[in-house]
């Protein structure tokens, strides 16, 4: 399982890395990506669950469900999903790194 803050959109590079500042503000959510995930078909494989919030993050396009009723709520700003593929390319968990290097032609951000 895969753990990370998304920070302020306004912290985030054009290139999805984070901009060094004195103050950081949880703004955007927590995001949880599980190796294993129950309800790993919708919308992705693999997808995020946000943990202070009802959403599923589709990781491949940045578009963003509802997890109470599946419907489409927003899509992701392109340098925020760029720094969340960055936290997840970047990080141990093989199994997850695999699949999105598997499947980088479906994903819309890079």
């Amino acid at each position: 399982m895969i753990e990370f803050e998304l920070p302020d959109f306004s912290e985030i590079t054009i290139d999805g890395l984070r901009m060094l500042n004195e103050k950081q503000v949880k703004q955007n959510g927590i995001w949880r990506v599980h190796k294993n995930d129950p309800d790993n078909i919708f919308p992705s494989d693999p997808h995020a669950d946000r943990v202070d919030g009802p959403e599923k993050l589709n990781l491949y396009n940045g578009n963003v469900y509802s997890s109470i009723n599946m419907n489409f709520l927003y899509t992701m700003p392109k340098k925020a999903m760029k720094y969340i593929y960055n936290q997840l390319i970047n990080c141990k968990e093989d199994e997850i790194k695999n699949k999105l290097i598997l499947n980088k032609n479906s994903i819309t951000y890079l």
